[in-house]
């Protein structure tokens, strides 16, 4: 069905289930998404000034049917029908995140950093600058988050007197005791592949450890948790910025994505689009689990990047003895060229001695 009047469906849906449904666990895309929908759903009456939304937590990449999904996870972008509608971000169409949809859709304005960086840590971001805003939005309220981010210090390191203002002294204190935590811990978990490049293999959740490691220069975090049932794992593989994973662990993500698929054709597997990120259960989707035992699952994510790195070893090899084969072929090719050279320098000299014979002569 087509809605002529783009909000009326959303209007209807906030009044009958006054809810929103959207991941597990707090980002700044869904803390900012729902504050802004509340917030324009009071303003504009459909909401009582003392209502409060209710939050309902789904695994990454589902959708609950008859509600309003907010930032449900795996960028699918928005949809909508008689019953169901899904705001996410859409990176394709340029929709950064979910509040830049939602955003454009209730023609509210939100603070440009925020549509800017909601649903990424930006590379400029050391994670070891414990007072930058956006490492610490999630300490705050949402409403001292979007005055930071008028003032744009989020991308920016809080002085004493911020930190205070927003009463972020004590979490700041509690980020840099995560950070140095979590720097121990990638040394101890940190493996050097054979073709140069070092990937961490964890045993365990490190908290802040995937940005951690990116900022200590490696290129790949890997993560093995036991699931709370005690049965089966849960594992999360991600690649730094600007690298991709490599497409062995794609395509191994891929395969359990299949073998996991629900019957609404969701999975509790899932592989981002970007080719940065598998994830298979988690923080945003805690009930799911993978049938093997710790050890079998890093023993998996160990061969499966020790064998890219041997074909990516290899490559490196071929293009350098490529390269090397270019570039004597240019030298000799440069060499027959000044030969050539050298050749019609003689034979222009020989022309103009018999000249200077003629003229001599005449």
């Amino acid at each position: 069905m087509k809605i002529k009047n783009v909000n009326e469906q959303l209007i209807k849906k906030i009044k009958e289930t006054k809810t929103v449904v959207t991941h597990f666990g707090d980002d700044l895309d869904n803390r900012a998404s729902i504050h802004v929908l509340e917030k324009w759903a009071k303003e504009n009456g459909i909401l009582q000034k003392d209502d409060t939304i209710t939050v309902e937590r789904v695994p990454a990449g589902k959708v609950k049917e008859g509600f309003i999904n907010l930032d449900t996870g795996g960028h699918t972008g928005c949809r909508e029908d008689e019953n169901t509608i899904v705001i996410d971000g859409n990176p394709k169409e340029g929709i950064k995140s979910a509040i830049q949809a939602l955003a454009e859709r209730l023609k509210v304005e939100v603070p440009n950093q925020i549509l800017e960086i909601a649903d990424a840590m930006p590379t400029k971001i050391s994670p070891f600058d414990t007072r930058s805003g956006l490492s610490l939005q999630k300490f705050t309220s949402i409403e001292n988050v979007f005055e930071m981010a008028k003032e744009e210090l989020l991308d920016k390191e809080l002085t004493d007197e911020q930190l205070e203002r927003y009463g972020l002294v004590e979490a700041q204190k509690s980020q840099q005791k995560t950070i140095d935590e979590a720097v121990e811990k990638i040394k101890k978990y940190t493996k050097e592949l054979s073709n140069g490049e070092s990937v961490v293999i964890s045993p365990e959740f490190i908290k802040a450890g995937s940005i951690v490691a990116y900022e200590m220069g490696i290129n790949y975090f890997a993560s093995v948790d036991e699931h709370k049932s005690g049965q089966g794992v849960t594992f999360a593989i991600n690649a730094k910025p600007g690298k991709v994973l490599p497409d062995k662990i794609r395509e191994y993500g891929n395969n359990l994505v299949e073998k996991y698929k629900n019957q609404d054709g969701t999975s509790g597997v899932f592989v981002h689009p970007n080719k940065t990120m598998l994830v298979a259960g988690g923080p945003k989707n805690p009930d799911f689990k993978v049938d093997m035992s710790k050890e079998d699952m890093m023993n998996k994510i160990d061969e499966l990047f020790s064998t890219y790195a041997r074909e990516d070893l290899k490559r490196q090899i071929v293009e350098e003895e490529n390269r090397k084969n270019k570039l004597l072929n240019e030298n000799i090719a440069l060499d027959e060229k000044e030969g050539q050279a050298k050749d019609l320098e003689r034979e222009a000299q020989k022309l103009n001695d018999i000249n200077k014979d003629k003229n001599i002569k005449m």
